[in-house]
């Protein structure tokens, strides 16, 4: 091939192509680095390539191709990468830049080729604002299915706080008043709306949207948070829960209001598979355990029908579902925040009749980026 038909791929390229010496100086500006850099290439030929960097990897620039000339050791060239980039106008912008290198007349060239990455973040944010929206729409739904329960938790407190006023007032207006007995009264009163009060900050706390923030989580301590929250919806139904904690379980990565939301929605999908059943041992049990290859794994199981076998993994999918008034996204939306979290959601057969929901995490090992 030709210089003119090198010339001519070179220009009519669409990614940016950029090449510049040792030295950082830019020596040929295709068309397509025009249209992302909003320079011509009069403007920049024989400049510093850093003029297309934004801090602090301007400063850095002269430092980084000196390590690699004396080194050979490569960050960029040849393996590639995604950062930003600096315009015209001063804004600033990721893109994908990929390095390459040659020898050309016995001097050593560099040509970057560069491709704009906004369009595909902006698309990233309108995908993940879209998921935080409608997992925040999956926790107020999965409320309003548990509102019987939760009506149920908060009616006993307040029940109790009726009861136990209404016996301070006949010990104070005995003759003479028992202050005594009215204080342990009063203590009571007291732990029955902190109880009530529980509940409604939970309840809060689990529908509200916010940001999904991955932290460094104890899932003994995810699952104790959104206890109260199980027992109302188990109790209202007459059924049993258990909670069983494994000891030095190693911390995940996740987020915990969204965890929480996995959890609830699988007690919950137990709590109506079992609503029909008429034996005496219907039960739902949360465990945590150390998992293969030092995963943390968490079970939910239930004494139910189980998952027909006609439905399979497809259970996991948008709009199936086993409920004759649901819609069906609890188990899709539970699935894929499980896997965000670098986890699984799987299900099994309980050999006792029913069905296990298996969560697997992996670990947060000692040395990842915090």
């Amino acid at each position: 091939m030709g210089d003119a038909e090198l010339r001519a791929l070179f220009d009519a390229a669409v990614d940016a192509i950029v090449v510049t010496d040792e030295g950082g100086q830019i020596l040929a500006f295709n068309a397509g680095a025009e249209r992302l850099f909003g320079y011509t290439a009069a403007d920049v030929i024989n400049t510093p390539v850093d003029l297309l960097m934004p801090e602090p990897h301007r400063s850095r620039h002269a430092g980084y191709m000196r390590r690699y000339i004396e080194t050979g050791e490569a960050r960029i060239i040849g393996i590639g990468r995604e950062l930003e980039a600096l315009c015209s106008t001063g804004d600033v912008f990721p893109i994908s830049l990929s390095v390459g290198e040659a020898i050309s007349d016995g001097q050593r060239r560099f040509v970057g080729i560069m491709r704009d990455l906004s369009a595909e973040r902006a698309a990233e944010l309108r995908t993940r604002s879209l998921e935080i929206r409608l997992a925040q729409a999956g926790r107020i739904n999965l409320m309003g299915e548990m509102a019987a329960g939760i009506a149920h938790e908060i009616n006993q407190p307040l029940s109790a706080i009726a009861t136990y006023a209404k016996t301070a007032m006949r010990i104070l207006q005995g003759e003479p008043p028992k202050v005594e007995v009215a204080v342990d009264v009063c203590k009571r009163i007291d732990e029955q709306a902190h109880r009530a009060g529980q509940v409604v900050q939970n309840i809060r706390k689990f529908i509200r949207q916010q940001e999904v923030l991955p932290e460094l989580l104890d899932v003994n301590r995810v699952i104790a948070d959104v206890w109260n929250l199980v027992e109302a919806d188990t109790r209202a139904e007459g059924i049993t829960a258990v909670a069983r904690y494994a000891d030095g379980l190693p911390r995940v990565r996740g987020d915990s209001l969204q965890l929480q939301q996995v959890l609830l929605n699988l007690t919950h999908n137990a709590v109506d598979a079992m609503s029909d059943e008429l034996h005496a041992d219907r039960i739902v049990v949360i465990e945590s355990s150390h998992g293969p290859d030092g995963c943390v794994r968490i079970r939910v199981t239930d004494r139910g029908p189980g998952v027909p076998k006609s439905l399979g993994d497809n259970i996991f999918h948008p709009f199936v579902t086993t409920k004759a008034d649901g819609i069906g996204v609890g188990l899709a939306i539970s699935r894929s925040i499980i896997q965000a979290c670098g986890g699984n959601l799987y299900f099994s057969d309980n050999p006792e009749g029913g069905a296990i929901f298996t969560i697997d995490l992996q670990p947060f090992a000692d040395g990842d980026e915090a």
